[in-house]
Parts: C-alpha cells; sequence; structure tokens
C-alpha cells in the first residue's frame, strides 16, 4: 500500500468533512499506513455541526465497530493521524483522550501507544431507539457511548418525575448512533443512592448499553411526552448537526418498584426522513 498516502491532507480533509485543518501544530511528517487507510475508508461522512475531535473520535469508533481496528490492536501514534487526516495534533490528542475516557482504548507508555481495549457493542433489547425505513421492516442497529456521568442538584422536567429524591441526581449523557446513519443524544436521570447501590464495587467504566442491566433497575411502566423544538446548541455539537437545527424532543418517566421508584430519560432526535416506533407494549423485550 502507498505509505504516502494522505499526504496532501488540506484537499482530502476539506472535500471529505468541509473542515480545513488547522495550522499551528499540523504535523508534517509521513503518516503510518493505518492512519491513512483508515481516513479514506472513514474520513468521508460530513462533520455537520460536531467539533474537530468529536467528529474524528466518532470516526475511530466506526472504524473500531466495524472491525478495521480490533480488540489489542494498536491505534496509528498521533502525529500519523494528524498527518492523515489533516487535523491538528491537539484535535487527535482530545479524541484518542475521549476514548480513553469511556474505556474504549487504554493509551500506555513508550512505544505501545494507544491500544483497543474493548469494541462498542449494539443493543439487544431496544426500548427507546426503534428507527426504521418507510417498509418497517428492519430496525437500525444501537450503538450507545456514555459521554459523561456527573451528579448534580439542579432541577429541572425530571424533577417533576423524581419528586422522591432528597439529595443528588446522576446524570448519564450517552451520544446514541443508530445504524451509523445519525446521532441521537440521551440524558438519563437517577437518584444518585440507587446509582451509587448500583456500581458499589465496581471499578470497570460504565457501558451505557443497557443501563437497565447495568444498574439492575426494575421498570414497570412507561410514559412518553415529546415536542418539536430547537435541539440547544451543546447538544447539537454533540451529535454533528448545525446549531439550531430542529428536532424532537422526547421525555420518558419510567416507574418501576416503590424500592426503586422510577427514572427519568430525555432524547434529543434531529430532523430524520426514518420512522421512531414507540411500543406501547415493550415488555419484556429489554431496558
Amino acid at each position: 500500500m502507498d505509505q504516502r498516502r494522505g499526504v496532501r491532507p488540506s484537499t482530502t480533509l476539506k472535500a471529505a468533512t468541509g473542515l480545513a485543518p488547522a495550522a499551528a501544530d499540523t504535523v508534517r511528517d509521513v503518516p503510518a499506513a493505518g492512519a491513512g487507510e483508515f481516513w479514506d475508508r472513514f474520513g468521508h461522512k460530513e462533520a455537520g455541526g460536531a467539533p474537530k475531535y468529536i467528529f474524528l473520535r466518532d470516526r475511530l469508533l466506526a472504524a473500531i465497530r466495524e472491525g478495521f481496528w480490533q480488540k489489542g490492536d494498536r491505534l496509528p501514534p498521533e502525529k500519523d493521524l494528524a498527518l492523515a487526516t489533516g487535523l491538528s495534533l491537539g484535535t487527535v490528542q482530545k479524541a484518542y483522550g475521549e476514548l480513553a475516557q469511556d474505556g474504549t482504548i487504554e493509551r500506555r507508555q513508550g512505544r505501545a501507544g494507544s491500544v483497543v481495549s474493548r469494541q462498542p457493542r449494539s443493543v439487544d433489547t431496544v426500548w427507546h431507539f426503534l428507527f426504521s425505513d418507510d417498509r418497517h421492516e428492519r430496525f437500525f442497529s444501537v450503538f450507545p457511548r456514555v459521554d459523561r456521568v456527573h451528579r448534580h442538584r439542579d432541577r429541572g422536567s425530571w424533577s417533576l418525575h423524581l419528586h422522591w429524591v432528597e439529595d443528588e441526581v446522576v446524570q448519564i449523557d450517552r451520544v446514541v448512533d443508530i445504524g451509523q446513519e445519525f446521532l441521537v443524544f440521551s440524558q438519563f436521570f437517577i437518584d444518585a443512592r440507587i446509582y451509587d447501590q448500583a456500581r458499589r464495587g465496581k471499578s470497570e467504566p460504565l457501558e451505557g448499553i443497557n443501563l437497565r442491566r447495568e444498574l439492575n433497575l426494575n421498570v414497570q411502566g412507561l410514559c412518553y411526552d415529546m415536542r418539536l423544538e430547537r435541539l440547544p446548541r451543546e447538544v447539537c455539537g454533540k451529535i454533528g448537526v448545525k446549531a439550531g437545527t430542529l428536532g424532537l424532543v422526547v421525555e420518558v418517566r419510567m416507574t418501576a418498584s416503590p424500592q426503586q421508584q422510577g427514572y427519568f430519560q430525555r432524547i434529543f432526535i434531529p430532523e430524520t426522513r426514518f420512522w421512531l416506533r414507540i411500543d406501547a407494549q415493550p415488555f419484556p423485550r429489554g431496558g
């Protein structure tokens, strides 16, 4: 294979993504073969409104998901990937950092570099992300990824449902890839006490593939509220759409046993040509 693939990053990047390469710390060395081959295969998708490092992170995830790199494989050195993509070294480092934070890769010292530690898994039991084409014959695979887990005492629409919570809630933000067609953003709210009990003694990162299983949740009923609105700027950046994009906001109130009370999820869906199915009787398909 041509070892000099990607030596004209400015032209390639602008045509593929509409992003102009950063000039300040762009690497000028010849990249390794894997970096150029990766970009030729996975870098064609438009970046939309996402930050450059988010766009690159999602392209790397797509490559890992499709087996271009598998568990135990070493990713290209950051400098090589910067040259192949035309993105700055800082952008590549931030993308790798995002993957390391959610446990997809492990950043090692010395020559080992960044190594794939796990491959993204699809949801096997889907409740809230059932999208299909016009024929409604096939639902797209769903690949969630945890973006952030944080605690707070803020009040919002979730507070009306989680009215019994005395102190903190844990908010789990996820970016959800729908069949590599588009992304949606999810915010999941749970009583911090329930979260802490479920995570006690566990050191591995939360995968976010199936929160019902990972947090030992007992869902007994669902109620949906939804409306069209302009998606928040921060959400638009996370899912790679332009600021001010019109979308569907779905709020899901989940009731559970008296011991667990219930949970709340808000889902941001950009304008799409695909159909969303909301099953009135989702049980026992999963969570």
